[in-house]
């Protein structure tokens, strides 16, 4: 008996050195099947975690692996013109099944980006926060930037350019809805880049 009680205290003293990785208890693999999707463009990321997408297969099945136990949302892109959101609680060291993801007619948002001076920026890149939109290249021609089709929902807009201030505003959208935005850029006082100094520019050098 006493060399069972030994034993356990062995364990409970190597789980408190960290002689056990407990790192696979914290993260899970979260799987579904999308309905009616167009693999060639369907995704599907975790919101707030642009490290977290997978693509899907043509019958609309997916894996996500290493996703945090917790609770979170999924940013669904199921064919060019529908779209869902989907709340699901993962758990750790488990497979957690969301079953069938229906998705609805997507919303599109048509970004108009401009300078004070009227012109078109250069290095203008639209991104829509925690979602996997990002780094969205405007075309120059036009001065726009389509994005969707986008759950309904609320989201978080930013819009960069060379040498001027970034803008941020927050917008929501409604299903199926069509949306333009007009963006003006400030001039930047400081050269371009980030108010704290940072490159937040994908490299590129802001002054």
């Amino acid at each position: 008996m006493r060399a069972k009680a030994c034993g356990w205290v062995l364990v409970l003293a190597m789980a408190s050195c960290g002689g056990f990785d407990n790192g696979a208890l914290q993260t899970g693999t979260v799987k579904g099947r999308i309905l009616g999707v167009e693999a060639d463009v369907a995704r599907v990321s975790v919101m707030g975690r642009s490290d977290l997408r997978a693509s899907v297969a043509a019958d609309g099945s997916f894996q996500l692996a290493g996703v945090p136990a917790t609770s979170l949302e999924l940013f669904v892109v199921a064919s060019r013109t529908r779209a869902a959101r989907k709340s699901v609680v993962a758990q750790g060291a488990q497979v957690t099944d969301v079953g069938d993801i229906a998705s609805s007619p997507g919303a599109f948002l048509t970004v108009r980006v401009t300078a004070e001076d009227g012109g078109i920026p250069s290095g203008v890149e639209v991104e829509l926060k925690d979602t996997g939109l990002d780094r969205i290249k405007l075309d120059a021609g036009v001065g726009e930037a389509r994005l969707g089709p986008l759950p309904t929902g609320c989201y978080e807009l930013e819009v960069k350019a060379d040498d001027l201030e970034d803008v941020q505003e927050e917008l929501c959208v409604r299903e199926g809805e069509e949306q333009v935005r007009a963006i003006t850029l400030p001039t930047d006082d400081n050269g371009g880049g980030d108010d704290d100094g940072g490159d937040d520019h994908g490299g590129r050098d802001g002054g």
